[in-house]
């Protein structure tokens, strides 16, 4: 098991809710999706669970960002109480930038590349956030994406443990449903809004996250977390209450 550092104040981030939900932490050689429709906080989660594994020091983390070279991410997870200054330094963190407009038109070498490269780092290197492929996956055919996926999933069965976040709508049903078959974990996230009484307005931007699937067996019935994603505070877990669906 992969562990996760968690904390018990929930005036800080929701690490230890995001553990809870995967039943502690991720086993190690463990295939992990993370699917959801634009802007309904795949890339904060990831960088949750990154953190979390972090300051547990089980694993050294590679993270594949289609948005930020290591800079950026630094200070993105900084607005968010998330300090990795100290990983970095230390080796623990590496950060790649898989995007730039020179090669998403070769969107199936590019696939190829983050495997490739993948297989190159260092045995220490156990946990691997790819967030997210799906500028590239929405432009190849489904055998290239059943390709990749299972490419992942090989990379598993070495030893490594892979989060990977996709958009729902870069992605047709069936890969979708083949990238479910082959996950160990699989974790829904979606934007709703509570129901409230008669006259009253919630502004809050409130996101639901499901584990569908874990340690490779199918979950039903759970009702999820429900969370708001707050400057210096980062994810911060809600109480449940009734949800319009």
């Amino acid at each position: 098991m992969i562990g996760m550092a968690t904390t018990n104040d929930p005036g800080t981030s929701g690490i230890k809710d995001i553990a809870v939900a995967l039943g502690g932490g991720l086993k190690e050689r463990s295939f992990v999706i993370i699917e959801g429709e634009a802007k309904t906080g795949k890339s904060v989660l990831c960088q949750h669970i990154a953190y979390g594994i972090l300051s547990n020091r089980g694993s050294a983390v590679a993270y594949y960002s289609s948005e930020y070279h290591t800079d950026g991410l630094t200070a993105q997870m900084g607005s968010m109480s998330l300090d990795t200054r100290e990983y970095l330094e230390d080796d623990y963190l590496r950060v790649f930038k898989i995007y730039s407009k020179t090669v998403v038109r070769e969107a199936q070498k590019s696939l190829r590349l983050i495997i490739n490269h993948i297989q190159g780092l260092p045995p220490r290197f156990k946990l691997f956030i790819i967030d997210s492929p799906s500028v590239y996956l929405a432009r190849v055919n489904p055998m290239i994406k059943a390709d990749f996926l299972h490419s992942c999933k090989e990379l598993c069965d070495t030893g490594r443990t892979i989060v990977m976040a996709i958009d729902s709508s870069a992605v047709d049903s069936k890969s979708l449903y083949r990238a479910n078959s082959i996950s160990d974990y699989y974790l829904k996230l979606r934007t709703d809004d509570p129901i409230l009484e008669t006259g009253k307005l919630d502004t809050r931007i409130i996101k639901i996250l499901e584990v569908t699937k874990i340690g490779g067996a199918e979950r039903y019935g759970n009702q999820g977390v429900k969370f708001e994603i707050k400057p210096h505070a980062g994810i911060q877990i809600l109480p449940f209450i009734r949800i319009r669906v």
